[in-house]
């Protein structure tokens, strides 16, 4: 017995330096911010030198970690890491017992995948005031209160000039309030930092336009539109040229169109505007050309069909004119025919009866059986001395409207005519 309690003690002797060497440890650690708030998110992880091995958590929302590690007396490192902020990756050693604990500050990252400066606590205050600011900007903005915004953002400028998240917007507010050196300020602000940015570039220009100088302003569309070709740059354009069109300045009109509708295919007022210029300046194909690209935007039919309507009569082309004309009648009867009585109407009181007679014509085109237009058509005929056409069309009213109002009126004529 006593041999065999000897060699149970010998080999318990003989285990106790294996299970020595065996003794794991723990770390408790906190990650926080320069400003000491607790990050969460933060992947903690230990990387065992010896063997590679890893042993990682995430923090809490209180910035809190524990990893636990089989060898104490190895040699370890440790890696913090959050997106936004510069990775840390130190060695770190590890005792048995009781937690070691450490705490360990993310630098942020700023939009050059630098770190941001660390802030004494003074600048870290006025940061903290700039945002409180900020956010009550947002709150009025949200709440309508635009004059109140504005001088919000603008303070959290004046708290902290490199809150970049209060440029874009302060500007804005700016230029929509009528404070266009102000927003121009601003815009160039963002520029200066970010010159390709479409929302300052817009800004800016929207604040150059409302300032009237012509030169300035079409320089800053030009920047804009090489820097920011989008669809919103493409009705800033057609504004553009529309503003040229009322001064009178066709000429100077037409390209901005053109370059508005290569932006934006489908900037249907844009298409209809140089149609419209396109026939003043007797340059009829390509008003047809712009008619026809309306016809292929949703909603912009009749657009497109009394574009190419008015181009095709403007050419003398009698056939186009009256198909373009159907096409635009089948689209909107009533709007045709009010359309084509008003000019008629027009033409004949300014003493034009074989104009007149023209669009008449046009209207039983369309509706052979109109009484009013035949009507009307004698009443052009008569004053231009046809009188066989004339005594033609007064006899078709009567058969088709006897109790019409004009009715005896026709016949006063028709007695006068025999």
């Amino acid at each position: 017995m006593r041999s065999i309690s000897l060699s149970l003690t010998l080999v318990s002797l003989l285990l106790l330096p294996s299970l020595a060497a065996a003794q794991g440890a723990r770390l408790a650690g906190t990650v926080t911010d320069p400003a000491g708030e607790p990050l969460a998110d933060v992947a903690a992880k230990l990387i065992d030198m010896e063997s590679g091995a890893e042993f990682d958590q995430v923090s809490n929302k209180k910035g809190r970690f524990n990893l636990a590690v089989v060898h104490a007396s190895r040699a370890y490192e440790i890696v913090l890491a959050k997106e936004g902020f510069q990775t840390v990756r130190e060695p770190i050693r590890l005792r048995s017992g009781p937690p070691v604990e450490g705490t360990w500050i993310l630098v942020p990252l700023g939009a050059d995948g630098e770190p941001l400066p660390i802030l004494t606590p003074e600048q870290a205050a006025a940061k903290k005031a700039a945002v409180d600011l900020y956010n009550a900007g947002a709150q009025a903005f949200n709440a309508g209160d635009l004059e109140l915004a504005a001088s919000k953002f603008d303070a959290a400028l004046a708290q902290d000039p490199e809150l970049v998240e209060a440029y874009e917007i302060a500007a804005a507010l700016n230029e929509k309030l009528g404070n266009y050196d102000r927003a121009i300020q601003l815009a160039d602000n963002i520029l200066g930092r970010e010159p390709e940015n479409a929302r300052a570039l817009a800004v800016r220009y929207d604040a150059v336009n409302a300032l009237g100088d012509a030169a300035k302003t079409d320089a800053a569309l030009d920047t804009l539109i090489a820097s920011a070709p989008s669809e919103d740059t493409a009705r800033r354009v057609y504004n553009r040229g529309l503003a040229h069109a009322k001064s009178g300045d066709v000429e100077g009109s037409i390209p901005r169109l053109e370059q508005a509708v290569a932006l934006a295919p489908d900037l249907a007022p844009a298409w209809g505007l140089l149609g419209d210029l396109e026939i003043a300046r007797g340059n009829y194909q390509r008003a047809i050309e712009c008619g026809d690209r309306l016809l292929e935007i949703e909603g912009s039919a009749e657009r497109g069909l009394s574009l190419r309507h008015r181009a095709f009569e403007a050419m003398g082309d009698e056939a186009g004119a009256a198909e373009a004309l159907k096409a635009l009648a089948a689209l909107t009867p009533d709007a045709v025919m009010n359309s084509l009585f008003e000019r008629g109407n027009d033409l004949f009181d300014h003493n034009e009866p074989e104009a007149a007679a023209k669009i008449y014509r046009q209207v039983l085109d369309l509706e052979p059986d109109n009484a009013q237009a035949h009507y009307k058509l004698g009443l052009a005929l008569l004053s231009a001395e046809d009188t066989a056409g004339a005594r033609s069309h007064l006899e078709r009213f009567l058969e088709l409207a006897p109790d019409d109002p004009e009715a005896q009126s026709a016949r006063d004529m028709l007695s006068y005519l025999k």
